[in-house]
């Protein structure tokens, strides 16, 4: 079976390609990010190909003529074109991954760091996205009838669509629950983990682009969490994929309440679970302490998972 990932969100797609090649099955990622802020495509540059955006839909339609499993992630449009162009004769998987299907909005403050961090262009593009004259332009350059119409249609041409959070599947209901991986490579227990100066009270959270951070940290104040928080702002100073063990490994907790949308997220964020296998304690959502990494985010588990997904779909 030959796997093909069309874009990366997180480094999911890179760690499933990774684990799915170690089990002996052919898998890659095209990605067209050719800024790559975390490092991550870099990371795993042995199971990626980045192209150029002016490039990547025509040589993602060439490398999925040779494939048996279209894995699209997030990019919906694609599912609507390669559904167009190999009919049923492939089998199209469209995952889901968080902010792509469940949104979020700005604060002021991460709109600022935001626009300090682009270049000139990509300002411009932002800008003229958020209007809606920007979607009418859009439509009439052909890329889609209407953006509800193509979620809706992307859906039904999908032979099966995943999440990758327990509470997506409200807002996707007739999705499947694939767990985020880790990679357990990278996120382990080791030496680095030895610190007799680390104090049980110290604590780590990172404001990330999707969440409030200041929410979050009123949110442990008003429930008397005894903890000493520090904050690592990567909207400011993007933190290396590489060096996030590193960063973890200072700390004994790891605090795991995302608000997103003047909501709490009901799930395990992914750089909580590498916390837990980095050896840490998450704080979660519900205000208790987990210890151990789930067993079904074990990446061999999860790509034992997806195997049988992609194999009831012949």
């Amino acid at each position: 079976m030959k796997i093909l990932h069309i874009n990366d969100q997180a480094g999911v797609a890179c760690i499933l390609a990774k684990y799915q090649i170690l089990n002996n099955t052919k898998s890659k990622v095209l990605s067209s990010n050719e800024i790559d802020k975390f490092g991550i495509l870099k990371f795993y540059r042995d199971y990626v190909n980045i192209v150029k955006p002016t490039n990547y839909l025509d040589y993602c339609i060439s490398q999925a003529k040779d494939t048996d499993i279209i894995h699209i992630h997030s990019k919906e449009e694609i599912v609507v074109k390669m559904r167009k162009i190999f009919g049923n004769s492939k089998k199209i998987i469209l995952h889901y991954h968080g902010t792509d299907i469940r949104g979020f909005k700005l604060n002021f403050s991460s709109y600022q760091n935001l626009r300090a961090n682009m270049n000139l262009f990509a300002i411009k593009v932002w800008n003229s996205a958020s209007k809606v004259k920007s979607r009418t332009r859009l439509i009439k350059m052909g890329y889609y009838k209407s953006f509800s119409n193509l979620r809706i249609d992307s859906q039904k041409l999908a032979d099966a669509i995943l999440v990758s959070t327990p509470d997506l599947l409200s807002l996707v209901p007739h999705a499947k629950y694939l767990p985020n991986p880790v990679d357990v490579e990278h996120f382990s227990e080791d030496n680095l983990n030895v610190n007799d100066d680390k104090s049980n009270k110290h604590a780590l959270t990172i404001k990330k682009e999707s969440g409030d951070i200041e929410k979050t940290l009123q949110y442990c104040n008003e429930n008397n969490v005894d903890l000493k928080i520090d904050v690592f702002d990567r909207t400011n100073k993007p933190l290396l994929y590489q060096e996030i063990p590193h960063l973890l490994k200072k700390y004994n907790v790891y605090v795991d309440i995302q608000i997103v949308n003047n909501k709490i997220i009901e799930s395990l964020s992914k750089t909580a679970l590498e916390s837990l296998a980095c050896g840490l304690k998450v704080l979660n959502y519900n205000l208790k302490y987990i210890d151990k990494l789930p067993e079904r985010h074990d990446p061999v588990n999860v790509i034992n998972q997806l195997e049988n997904i992609y194999n009831k779909l012949y």
